[in-house]
């Protein structure tokens, strides 16, 4: 006999509790969507998502399952220009594993137009943990300790949560020790309306008591002596060979001046886009009609993207249940 093991039951396909709040932001005066995943009673039947990145039916306004009550809220901040559900593999395995996930779409354009003010997105998860706290899955949750994940800007987004700020500001146009060299006109262009004095805050929400940061850019603005005073645990996982963003210099930078940091890089070819699900063919054209993201899927023939992102995934469930759980073999 196994003692102290129980057995999780095995269901045929992936169907995942949602809901959406749609609320007034009061910073950015518009409308704002926040989305929350959650784990069903296993049975549930489901339907497919509305949205073609998901990799999992839903099941829209059913009950939390009775069972994962008092398990912790993990808020996802997507890459630029994203999606929440560009991150679905993790979504998925995150809620089977008993985890709450939450997720408000940024505004990386603002009324159309390119911008730099992306500490609004260290801005929206707080805004939308104050959201979360009035639903009635928050009763369900810790608030007070809470998990960010979070791709690419959104791994920046977590660093800036955490507790870094960025206050080196005399350039934001990144070296080729940080960044793949391209054209950074737009960057120039949006620089007379970038909020530098905002861009330095503190953005620190102690609710958030860990973070799961992949592939993380803009490290060159970060104070150093600001992550060395980051004290939470913080996970740091990079493709070394990623071809947009230099990762010993950008994931590894910021493991080098965290305390709490893990970092992990994924060897051989991947590239910065391993953190995108893995569509079908179908899910691609549905997403992409036009063929215009194509670069987001293109990965060398040695690198199978979806066994990755399984090994990735149980990193995160591995992390947030040490970190965030009072048992962690809950």
């Amino acid at each position: 006999m196994l003692m102290g093991f129980e057995p999780k039951i095995v269901t045929p396909y992936p169907v995942l509790g949602f809901k959406e709040h749609i609320f007034f932001d009061p910073h950015q005066k518009v409308e704002r969507r926040l989305l929350m995943w959650y784990p069903v009673v296993p049975g549930t039947m489901g339907k497919p998502s509305n949205n073609a990145w998901d990799l999992f039916s839903v099941a829209p306004n059913v009950p939390l399952d009775p069972s994962q009550a008092n398990q912790r809220l993990i808020v996802l901040s997507h890459g630029y220009m994203g999606s929440p559900q560009n991150q679905s593999w993790l979504i998925r395995e995150l809620v089977h594993q008993g985890f709450m996930v939450a997720a408000m779409p940024h505004r990386d354009l603002m009324d159309g137009l390119f911008h730099l003010n992306h500490w609004q997105r260290a801005q929206d998860v707080t805004t939308l943990l104050d959201q979360f706290a009035d639903l009635p899955l928050a009763k369900n949750s810790n608030l007070h300790k809470v998990g960010i994940a979070g791709f690419s800007l959104g791994g920046t987004t977590a660093m800036w949560v955490a507790g870094g700020k960025t206050t080196r500001l005399d350039s934001l146009v990144p070296g080729p020790e940080y960044a793949a060299p391209r054209d950074y006109t737009r960057t120039n262009e949006a620089l007379p309306t970038l909020n530098k004095e905002m861009m330095s805050k503190d953005w620190r929400d102690k609710r958030v008591q860990a973070a799961f940061v992949m592939a993380p850019g803009w490290s060159w603005l970060f104070e150093p002596a600001s992550l060395q005073q980051i004290s939470i645990p913080v996970y740091l996982i990079a493709a070394e060979a990623d071809q947009t963003l230099v990762t010993k210099n950008n994931a590894g930078l910021f493991a080098r001046h965290i305390p709490k940091a893990y970092f992990q890089t994924i060897s051989g070819k991947a590239g910065h886009f391993i953190f995108i699900s893995a569509l079908s063919t179908a899910h691609r054209q549905a997403v992409d009609p036009k063929g215009q993201l194509q670069f987001l899927f293109e990965d060398d023939s040695s690198v199978d993207r979806s066994w990755i992102q399984s090994q990735i995934s149980e990193e995160a469930v591995r992390f947030f249940k040490s970190t965030l759980l009072d048992n962690p073999c809950d």
